[in-house]
């Protein structure tokens, strides 16, 4: 809008039944605007944000502009989080400031604050109410604005433009920067990194230039260089793209006249009016990457000149040195190309008369400086920076022009990245102690890739340098990427763990070749190679990725390995993975801590359930994929994630009752997994629903899953809610048909009869598979429907009807189930000699009930406990004749004399509950009474082992923290 807006009308001299838009300074200077002690308002065309025309104040010292307005200024300056958004444009550096200040009537100041202008073009003046310097009012209204022109200059002129005073909520994430640099006292500043340019600003390097630079110092720079050439040279024009951003050139005007740049409005996104015509720092990107790559390969002169142009223009608009364009949150995810277009053009820009400007706006926009000084502990939001920004620091370090100073930034940058990847504390962004990383306060493997590229880049740049990052910090991006291996089969990861992008998420080749470029930056092993070659078999075993390292790795005896087998708990994620052969399992909570999905207007609208204890079986296709497993999105019921509890509701009411987005928590604690020998494990959670719109408050159920092989035993008790409209049931199964006469097995028979819908009693067992060679052998669960159907459903972003052919199985619970359970064994594509004993009794259970699931695998001799309650046992022949609640625990016997043994609490144990805490997990002692003697085979500082006066028992003092499982050997005595 081309106006001086006030909420929704102006000032009191205009009618206020006419919207606010047809408002500004595109015919005349408003006449509540006037000057006070001279100076002169008139209307300009040299310079302008919005239309084609600005308010051009001429000033003289000590003089004023004074705008009134007793119709909505008064409102807007009650509310908190109103107050003034504006762009002003300033001809000539002044060392000095405009001041605002906010009256009364009788001129009582409200409100005050000061803007600088010691820069030259377009800046943006955002500030709400609450972060001006505020005076009680004895009485009045704030009517009045006066804008105090600078005193120690005889004159000047500056141009207003795009400007409102609202009562409206401004932006949270208003950047503070040279302008206003005290700007949003409300950020978290040490959250939100996007913001903060300005305050890394103010850091000062704590390592010294080099007095003389060393030949192997000089070499290592001359050699990234190179490195960072082959990465970043495009091999050919993108004639498409050439030709769009032409376009873009073309309709947005950019001209140079005289000694500025002229153009259509650059402005942030949350500001953009692209119907205007007006440009995102996005289509910045996209024009100076293309016409740098015109230049470089084709040597066309009118590309060389348009990337100057569009350079100086990016800069007069405001993307400046010290600028924060009113809110800058994001900005990385825009201009990564910008930073990359400069490194290939980086001779011309040293060539340019505006050489020192291009490299400081450039390194300023980077955020290199924030590595001045060491990584800062506590610092969120750690995936952004590495996926967006990291690649552009170092390009920016590299383009110093000293060669001296080059070398302390690079060497100061591969210390900050060093330190930034050390174990992140509590939910905020990073590396976790179990591995996982996080962002937006939780675990997010598509945030994590990317993120895991640009440090792979980095390693590339700088391995085998005197910049290569520190080995513990090596060492810890070994433990994610080896978690990512985990998690993911041969490269998906499941529903549970997806966040925001449902049957998306995939490892890209460019994470994938991280594991090549860390395996070259030396062996982690203890080994004493010249590379990892744990990390370069991981690498070669994904089977894509760049083909010279694999030929490399291969020529040097690497092998690729084989897949990951073995239980893990991530319960900093809530979650574990059970795995064997080719086949993957995901068990999925979410408790206090950890959010159960993300949910945006327009993203994963319908994916409440993702996480309701989900039991996801990834195994199938050459190579594997989710999809190939059975999970596609077209026609998926979003009510039936397999292994979920849930209400079976209309699609409209799964999505979040809420306008932004929703990440649930649960009031529980008590959700996550826990392995033993790092094996097998069990998972279990407290399922409660909090009171939402269409959610159903109350509606709670006890669940657990014991994994021993390819047997996973599945319990569930407790199941109650009160919703009398739609039935509850616990999903077996969901799974795409190739073809609707794909086979499976149904009570025992195998049938392809499509459609095909029907109900079975398990009272005495009832054996069924899916169409992935996975069989379910149900009992005493009540009833069990078995469907082969065409399902219509809704894309997740669009809400586009989607439609497929699928087979599924769900346990019946029926409308306001009270304290219904069920009990089922899923044996994961088993072999025949397998097959013949299904429905046998390969597993016992020892208790099930609102206290404790207790099952022992016939087997493997484990005993795995969910204990969910405090609890005595009034057996005195029980393993565990006493309990802590909120623990899993599995043992096992070995020989006669000893048992390993295995104790979790998955609560990360953290008081603070907000959207992201740097409180770390606390330690928490728990106690564990067993029947018999024993003591710690082998002292531990977190187990502690206490005999009873009459020998018949023994209590276990263990402490927990961050939800990892303590493992220990007991020996009786």
């Amino acid at each position: 809008m081309k106006n001086l807006i006030l909420t929704l009308s102006l000032l009191g001299a205009f009618s206020t039944g006419l919207k606010a838009a047809d408002y500004g300074f595109e015919d005349s200077v408003p006449k509540s605007i006037s000057v006070i002690k001279g100076g002169n308002l008139s209307l300009s065309d040299s310079y302008f944000k919005e239309g084609k025309k600005s308010l051009k104040w001429d000033w003289v010292s000590n003089s004023s502009l004074c705008l009134i307005d007793s119709l909505e200024m008064p409102g807007a300056a009650k509310s908190a989080d109103g107050g003034i958004t504006l762009w002003i444009y300033n001809e000539k550096p002044v060392a000095d400031h405009l001041h605002f200040v906010f009256e009364t009537a009788k001129g009582e100041k409200g409100y005050e604050f000061s803007f600088n202008l010691s820069y030259k073009g377009w800046r943006a003046c955002w500030i709400k109410f609450s972060d001006m310097k505020k005076t009680q009012l004895a009485s009045g209204k704030i009517v009045k604005m006066l804008v105090s022109s600078p005193s120690s200059v005889a004159k000047g002129s500056v141009y207003l433009d795009r400007m409102k005073i609202t009562a409206k909520t401004l932006s949270d994430r208003i950047t503070p920067d040279l302008q206003i640099d005290e700007n949003n006292n409300n950020l978290k500043r040490d959250l939100w990194h996007w913001c903060r340019l300005w305050e890394w600003e103010q850091y000062k390097y704590d390592v010294s230039v080099p007095t003389n630079l060393t030949t192997e110092g000089s070499s290592a720079l001359k050699e990234m260089e190179k490195r960072l050439d082959a990465a970043l040279k495009p091999d050919d024009v993108n004639t498409k793209e050439l030709n769009k951003v032409e376009k873009t050139y073309s309709a947005a005007g950019i001209a140079r006249v005289g000694d500025h740049m002229t153009g259509k409005p650059l402005v942030s996104n949350d500001e953009l009016q692209k119907k205007n015509g007006e440009l995102s720092l996005t289509d910045i990107n996209d024009m100076l990457i293309a016409f740098a790559q015109d230049w470089v390969i084709s040597a066309n002169s009118s590309s060389l000149k348009k990337y100057f142009e569009v350079l100086d223009y990016a800069i007069e608009q405001g993307m400046a040195y010290g600028s924060g364009m009113g809110t800058n949150h994001h900005y990385g995810y825009q201009t990564r190309d910008i930073f990359r277009s400069a490194w290939i053009m980086r001779n011309e820009i040293r060539k340019s008369e505006n050489s020192s400007e291009y490299i400081k706006t450039l390194c300023y926009w980077s955020g290199l400086q924030e590595s001045r000084i060491p990584y800062q502990y506590g610092r969120d939001e750690l995936l952004d920076t590495w996926h967006t920004l990291l690649q552009a620091k170092l390009i920016c370090a590299m383009m110093i022009t000293e060669e001296k100073e080059r070398y302390r930034a690079v060497q100061a940058l591969s210390r900050w990245v060093s330190g930034s990847m050390a174990f992140t504390p509590g939910t905020i962004g990073g590396i976790k102690i179990d591995g996982t990383t996080f962002h937006h306060g939780g675990f997010y493997p598509a945030y994590s890739v990317g993120a895991f590229a640009a440090l792979g880049n980095y390693l590339m740049v700088t391995n085998a340098t005197p910049f290569m990052i520190s080995e513990s910090a090596r060492k810890n991006f070994k433990l994610a990427l080896q978690t990512i291996r985990n998690y993911t089969n041969l490269k998906d990861w499941g529903i549970g763990i997806c966040g925001r992008h449902p049957f998306s998420g995939k490892i890209p080749d460019e994470d994938i070749n991280a594991f090549a470029y860390l395996a070259q930056a030396g062996d982690l092993t203890g080994k004493g190679e010249a590379f990892d070659r744990e990390l370069a078999s991981d690498f070669l075993r994904f089977g894509t990725g760049n083909k010279q390292l694999a030929k490399t790795l291969r020529k040097a005896g690497v092998v690729e390995s084989a897949n990951p087998e073995g239980f893990w708990a991530y319960n900093y994620g809530a979650f574990g993975i059970h795995r064997r052969n080719n086949w993957m399992v995901t068990l999925k909570g979410y408790n206090t801590d950890v959010w159960n999905s993300e949910i945006y207007t327009k993203d994963n609208r319908y994916g409440r359930y993702q996480s309701y204890g989900s039991v996801q079986i990834i195994g199938s296709g050459k190579p594997v994929t989710q999809k190939e497993s059975g999970f596609e999105e077209n026609g998926w019921d979003w009510n039936r994630v397999p292994g979920t509890t849930t209400i079976h509701l209309p699609l409209e009411m799964l999505e979040s009752p809420f306008k932004g987005t929703q990440m649930e928590h649960s009031p529980e604690h008590f959700a996550g997994a826990s392995s033993l020998e790092g094996k097998n494990g069990v998972f279990a959670m407290k399922l409660l629903e909090r009171n939402r719109p269409t959610f159903t408050p109350g509606f709670k159920a006890r669940k657990s899953v014991f994994c021993f092989d390819n047997r996973l035993v599945c319990l569930g008790t407790g199941i109650t809610n009160n919703n009398q409209k739609y039935p509850t049931e616990t999903t077996l199964f969901q799974v795409a048909l190739k073809e609707p006469a794909e086979p499976m097995v149904v009570d025992n028979a195998e049938t392809t009869t499509f459609p095909f819908e029907s109900e079975f009693d398990s009272q005495h067992g009832l054996i069924c598979s899916d169409t992935k060679g996975n069989y379910y052998y149900v009992k005493n669960s009540g009833h069990v429907k078995v469907m082969r159907q065409h399902q219509r459903s809704f894309e997740n972003k669009t809400k586009k009807l989607t439609e497929g052919d699928f087979a599924s199985a769900c346990l019946v619970h029926g409308t306001a189930p009270d304290n219904q359970e069920y009990e089922y064994m899923v044996l994961i594509q088993p072999d025949k000699n397998q097959l013949k004993k299904i429905g046998k009794e390969n597993y016992s259970v020892l208790r099930k009930d609102s206290i404790v699931h207790a099952v022992r695998d016939n087997q493997t001799n484990i005993t795995g406990y969910a204990i969910f309650e405090d609890f005595v046992s009034t057996d005195k022949s029980s393993e565990i004749q006493k309990s802590d609640r909120e623990l899993l625990v599995m043992t096992k016997p070995v020989g006669d004399n000893q048992k390993i043994m295995s104790v979790c609490m998955p609560d990360l144990n953290i008081s603070e509950k907000s959207y992201t805490t740097k409180e770390s997990s606390k330690p928490a002692v728990k106690q564990i009474t067993l029947n018999g003697n024993w003591k710690v085979a082998l002292e531990m500082d977190n187990v502690k082992a206490v005999t009873s006066s009459d020998k018949k028992s023994t209590s276990l003092q263990v402490t927990c923290v961050d939800g990892r499982p303590v493992e220990f050997t007991l020996m009786k005595y």
